[in-house]
C-alpha cells in the first residue's frame, strides 16, 4: 500500500458524507459534514504519517492539542462561553486541525518523495 492512500481517502470519505447530506436524510440533522470526519481524518492522518515517515507523532498532537483545549476551555468558559457550545466548537475545530495537518503532511511527504 503506497502512503498517499491516506490523503485520497480523505478526500473521499469527505466527498462521500457530503453526497449523503445532500441527497439524505442526513440534510434534515445538525451535523456538518467537518462534525461526520474528525474521526476519519486523524485515524487517515495517522496512517498516512507512519507509512510516509516510519513513525507517527499523533499521540503528541492529541496531547499537545488537548491542552491547547483545556487552557481554551479555562478561558472561554469564564467569558461566559456555555459548555456545550464550547465543545461542539472545539470538536469542529479538531477536525480542522486534522485536516490541516493532514495536508500538512501530504505536502511534506511529496516534496521529500
Amino acid at each position: 500500500m503506497q502512503w498517499w492512500f491516506g490523503p485520497i481517502g480523505a478526500v473521499v470519505i469527505i466527498l462521500i458524507i457530503f453526497v449523503l447530506k445532500k441527497w439524505t436524510r442526513l440534510r434534515k440533522l445538525k451535523l456538518k459534514t467537518l462534525d461526520i470526519s474528525v474521526i476519519p481524518l486523524w485515524i487517515l492522518l495517522h496512517y498516512t504519517m507512519g507509512y510516509r515517515f516510519g513513525v507517527s507523532w499523533i499521540l503528541w498532537f492529541v496531547i499537545v492539542w488537548c491542552l491547547i483545549g483545556s487552557i481554551l476551555s479555562w478561558v472561554l468558559l469564564q467569558n461566559k462561553w456555555h459548555w456545550r457550545s464550547f465543545w461542539y466548537k472545539f470538536w469542529e475545530w479538531s477536525g480542522l486541525l486534522g485536516g490541516v495537518l493532514l495536508l500538512i503532511v501530504t505536502i511534506v511527504g511529496f516534496t521529500t518523495h
